[in-house]
């Protein structure tokens, strides 16, 4: 267990949390069903169920005073604790929700992978209940927060569950990236683009492009260039408490595009300075109390199998 009794009863005693807060993948007739099946089961556990208006359907109970929809960038501040009803995409963009007033995050698995979301739909009732029994482990996983800057603009900035992939807008075309880590010159180099990952991301792009596997838990940035037109230039592992600063150089041809957690998309100009640091808070992600990271791994990437 990562915490003792009293820190967990703390977090998710019935008696303290009254509000929960709802995100729901783009809607199908699958997860419609299991849907309906949480709003019952919410309903009867819950005094407030605040769903994401962008995801919100007509299984909203008509005439419900217990429902409501809020954008989701206001439900922060209205919810104890939230669920999350997909996959891992679905995940990732409830942690950059929730991230800065660190609400609690459940998973349930509607997609194909669930590196994050451990929970089953048909078994979530059960495993719901012995969450908030206190059964569960909290994991405290690292995140960023990137600043794209033009000069001394400040043009946007996003927080990063798993990575920010920069690559030319034309994906045809390779892409001369300058990096700096600190204030320390690192390389300028010509390749398909720059992937720079938590822990929580090293199992995606990063570790289809060549990069290591990163416990979770960990403190630690990964840099990995994506086919670079070098032979030297490896994945790298950093210290998060160093900012990490791109530029896309005036050797480019067209524009750049940044890309957070798949699900983010800036448009990079010549001479712009993406800054990636690392975001004082961190998600919370209820797992069930059986959860084990390796555990994870080893089915979802076959390990162990005879050939």
């Amino acid at each position: 267990m990562t915490q003792n009794n009293e820190a967990k009863k703390a977090l998710l005693d019935l008696d303290h949390v009254r509000r929960v807060g709802l995100v729901v993948k783009p809607h199908s007739h699958h997860v419609s069903k299991w849907l309906k099946h949480l709003l019952i089961f919410l309903e009867q556990r819950f005094d407030s169920i605040v769903i994401e208006e962008e995801s919100q359907s007509v299984e909203l109970h008509d005439g419900n005073k217990k429902i409501n929809a809020l954008r989701g960038k206001d439900m922060a501040q209205f919810c104890d604790v939230l669920i999350s009803l997909g996959g891992d995409g679905t995940l990732l963009h409830s942690a950059r929700l929730m991230a800065e007033q660190q609400v609690p995050i459940i998973g349930i698995n509607l997609g194909r992978l669930g590196f994050l979301v451990e929970i089953a739909p048909e078994n979530m009732e059960k495993e719901l209940d012995a969450i908030l029994a206190g059964h569960y482990r909290v994991e405290q996983r690292m995140m960023l927060r990137v600043s794209y800057m033009r000069g001394d603009q400040l043009l946007d900035s996003l927080n990063i569950c798993n990575d920010i992939i920069i690559k030319h807008k034309d994906s045809i075309r390779m892409i001369e990236l300058e990096t700096k880590v600190g204030d320390v010159y690192l390389n300028t180099v010509w390749s398909d683009g720059l992937i720079i990952s938590t822990p929580t991301g090293s199992t995606a792009y990063a570790l289809a492009s060549g990069g290591p596997l990163l416990e979770p838990s960990l403190e630690a940035v990964l840099i990995v260039p994506i086919c670079p037109h070098t032979l030297s230039y490896r994945p790298l592992i950093v210290d998060p408490r160093k900012p990490i600063e791109v530029s896309f150089t005036k050797h480019n041809k067209g524009n750049a595009i940044a890309s957070v957690d798949g699900q983010e998309h800036t448009v990079i100009k010549k001479g712009d300075r993406v800054v990636i640091q690392e975001l004082a808070q961190k998600l919370q992600l209820i797992q069930p109390h059986y959860h084990n990271y390796f555990d994870t791994l080893s089915t979802k990437l076959h390990w162990s199998e005879k050939i």
